[in-house]
Protein backbone atom coordinates (compact mmCIF):
# COMPACT_ATOMS: atom_id res chain seq x y z
CA UNK A 1 0.00 0.00 0.00
CA UNK A 2 1.38 3.42 -0.84
CA UNK A 3 1.45 6.30 1.65
CA UNK A 4 -1.51 8.04 -0.01
CA UNK A 5 -3.85 5.08 0.43
CA UNK A 6 -2.66 4.47 3.99
CA UNK A 7 -3.77 7.91 5.17
CA UNK A 8 -6.64 8.29 2.68
CA UNK A 9 -6.17 12.05 2.44
CA UNK A 10 -7.67 11.78 -1.03
CA UNK A 11 -9.86 9.15 -2.59
CA UNK A 12 -11.96 6.58 -0.79
CA UNK A 13 -12.07 6.75 3.03
CA UNK A 14 -12.34 2.96 3.18
CA UNK A 15 -9.63 1.82 0.78
CA UNK A 16 -7.96 4.95 -0.64
CA UNK A 17 -8.91 4.12 -4.24
CA UNK A 18 -9.69 6.86 -6.75
CA UNK A 19 -13.25 8.21 -6.72
CA UNK A 20 -15.38 7.97 -9.84
CA UNK A 21 -18.20 10.39 -10.62
CA UNK A 22 -21.16 9.58 -12.87
CA UNK A 23 -23.71 11.84 -14.55
CA UNK A 24 -26.68 9.82 -13.25
CA UNK A 25 -27.51 9.25 -9.59
CA UNK A 26 -28.19 5.75 -8.31
CA UNK A 27 -29.24 4.26 -4.99
CA UNK A 28 -26.06 3.71 -2.95
CA UNK A 29 -25.56 2.18 0.48
CA UNK A 30 -23.09 3.94 2.76
CA UNK A 31 -20.22 1.59 3.61
CA UNK A 32 -20.19 2.93 7.19
CA UNK A 33 -23.78 3.52 8.38
CA UNK A 34 -25.47 1.28 5.75
CA UNK A 35 -28.18 3.87 5.04
CA UNK A 36 -29.16 4.34 1.40
CA UNK A 37 -28.81 7.59 -0.52
CA UNK A 38 -28.99 8.82 -4.09
CA UNK A 39 -25.41 9.42 -5.17
CA UNK A 40 -23.27 9.78 -8.25
CA UNK A 41 -19.91 9.01 -6.60
CA UNK A 42 -18.21 5.77 -5.53
CA UNK A 43 -14.66 4.60 -5.43
CA UNK A 44 -13.33 2.23 -8.08
CA UNK A 45 -13.90 -0.62 -5.59
CA UNK A 46 -17.57 0.29 -5.10
CA UNK A 47 -17.41 1.99 -1.69
CA UNK A 48 -19.72 4.92 -1.00
CA UNK A 49 -19.55 7.14 2.11
CA UNK A 50 -22.47 9.48 2.86
CA UNK A 51 -21.77 13.11 3.78
CA UNK A 52 -22.73 12.57 7.43
CA UNK A 53 -20.26 9.70 7.91
CA UNK A 54 -17.63 11.55 5.92
CA UNK A 55 -17.58 14.32 8.54
CA UNK A 56 -17.83 12.29 11.78
CA UNK A 57 -15.38 12.69 14.65
CA UNK A 58 -13.22 9.65 15.41
CA UNK A 59 -15.37 8.50 18.35
CA UNK A 60 -18.61 9.14 16.44
CA UNK A 61 -17.22 7.09 13.56
CA UNK A 62 -16.26 4.23 15.89
CA UNK A 63 -19.71 4.22 17.49
CA UNK A 64 -21.52 4.46 14.15
CA UNK A 65 -19.52 1.66 12.51
CA UNK A 66 -19.85 -0.66 15.51
CA UNK A 67 -23.54 -0.05 16.23
CA UNK A 68 -24.52 -0.48 12.56
CA UNK A 69 -22.26 -3.43 11.76
CA UNK A 70 -23.37 -7.03 11.54
CA UNK A 71 -19.80 -8.34 11.53
CA UNK A 72 -18.68 -11.00 14.01
CA UNK A 73 -15.03 -10.10 13.41
CA UNK A 74 -13.57 -7.39 15.67
CA UNK A 75 -10.42 -7.17 13.53
CA UNK A 76 -12.54 -6.45 10.45
CA UNK A 77 -14.36 -3.67 12.30
CA UNK A 78 -11.13 -2.22 13.71
CA UNK A 79 -9.55 -2.22 10.25
CA UNK A 80 -12.49 -0.33 8.74
CA UNK A 81 -12.22 2.35 11.42
CA UNK A 82 -8.41 2.50 11.50
CA UNK A 83 -8.35 3.08 7.73
CA UNK A 84 -10.30 6.29 8.22
CA UNK A 85 -8.48 9.63 8.38
CA UNK A 86 -10.49 10.53 11.49
CA UNK A 87 -8.47 8.02 13.51
CA UNK A 88 -4.98 9.19 14.37
CA UNK A 89 -2.11 6.75 14.91
CA UNK A 90 -1.57 7.65 18.57
CA UNK A 91 -4.86 9.30 19.46
CA UNK A 92 -6.99 8.62 22.54
CA UNK A 93 -9.80 7.43 20.25
CA UNK A 94 -8.10 3.99 20.32
CA UNK A 95 -9.24 3.72 23.95
CA UNK A 96 -12.81 3.51 22.68
CA UNK A 97 -12.02 1.50 19.55
CA UNK A 98 -11.00 -1.70 21.34
CA UNK A 99 -14.04 -2.21 23.59
CA UNK A 100 -16.39 -0.99 20.84
CA UNK A 101 -15.27 -3.54 18.23
CA UNK A 102 -15.22 -6.35 20.81
CA UNK A 103 -18.72 -5.46 22.02
CA UNK A 104 -20.05 -5.16 18.47
CA UNK A 105 -18.74 -8.58 17.46
CA UNK A 106 -19.90 -10.19 20.73
CA UNK A 107 -23.45 -8.84 20.55
CA UNK A 108 -23.66 -9.53 16.81
CA UNK A 109 -22.90 -13.18 17.57
CA UNK A 110 -25.53 -13.14 20.33
CA UNK A 111 -28.02 -11.40 18.02
CA UNK A 112 -28.78 -8.64 20.53
CA UNK A 113 -28.60 -5.23 18.78
CA UNK A 114 -30.22 -3.31 21.67
CA UNK A 115 -27.65 -4.53 24.20
CA UNK A 116 -24.91 -3.85 21.67
CA UNK A 117 -25.99 -0.23 21.27
CA UNK A 118 -26.37 0.28 25.03
CA UNK A 119 -23.03 -1.31 25.92
CA UNK A 120 -21.12 0.55 23.18
CA UNK A 121 -22.45 3.85 24.57
CA UNK A 122 -21.30 2.78 28.05
CA UNK A 123 -17.88 1.80 26.67
CA UNK A 124 -17.54 5.23 25.09
CA UNK A 125 -18.20 6.88 28.44
CA UNK A 126 -15.83 4.59 30.38
CA UNK A 127 -13.04 4.86 27.82
CA UNK A 128 -13.15 8.66 28.00
CA UNK A 129 -11.49 8.34 31.41
CA UNK A 130 -8.33 6.72 29.98
CA UNK A 131 -5.74 9.44 29.55
CA UNK A 132 -3.87 10.03 26.32
CA UNK A 133 -0.41 8.45 26.42
CA UNK A 134 -1.58 5.96 29.07
CA UNK A 135 0.66 3.15 27.81
CA UNK A 136 3.87 5.15 27.92
CA UNK A 137 3.19 7.17 31.04
CA UNK A 138 1.49 4.59 33.27
CA UNK A 139 3.27 1.36 32.32
CA UNK A 140 0.12 -0.48 31.33
CA UNK A 141 -0.94 -0.95 27.76
CA UNK A 142 -4.22 0.79 27.10
CA UNK A 143 -5.46 -2.31 25.26
CA UNK A 144 -5.42 -4.24 28.55
CA UNK A 145 -7.55 -1.59 30.23
CA UNK A 146 -9.79 -1.31 27.17
CA UNK A 147 -10.31 -5.07 27.05
CA UNK A 148 -11.19 -4.85 30.74
CA UNK A 149 -13.92 -2.36 29.84
CA UNK A 150 -15.32 -4.93 27.39
CA UNK A 151 -15.22 -7.74 29.98
CA UNK A 152 -16.75 -5.61 32.72
CA UNK A 153 -19.61 -4.56 30.44
CA UNK A 154 -20.31 -8.09 29.21
CA UNK A 155 -20.21 -9.56 32.72
CA UNK A 156 -21.94 -6.50 34.21
CA UNK A 157 -19.22 -6.25 36.85
CA UNK A 158 -19.35 -3.53 39.49
CA UNK A 159 -16.83 -2.39 42.10
CA UNK A 160 -18.50 -4.87 44.49
CA UNK A 161 -18.36 -7.87 42.14
CA UNK A 162 -16.22 -10.85 43.11
CA UNK A 163 -16.86 -13.62 40.59
CA UNK A 164 -16.67 -11.24 37.62
CA UNK A 165 -13.27 -9.90 38.75
CA UNK A 166 -11.72 -13.37 38.44
CA UNK A 167 -12.42 -13.43 34.74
Amino acid sequence: MNKMSTTHRTGCLICGAELTYEIDYTQSECSICHKCYQSNVKCKNGHFICDQCHSLSANDLIENVCVNSESNDPMELATIVMNSPQLQMHGPEHHFLVPAVLLAAYYNIKGDPEQKKRKIKAARERSSNILGGFCGFHGDCGVAVETGIFVSLVTEATPLSTKEWRQ
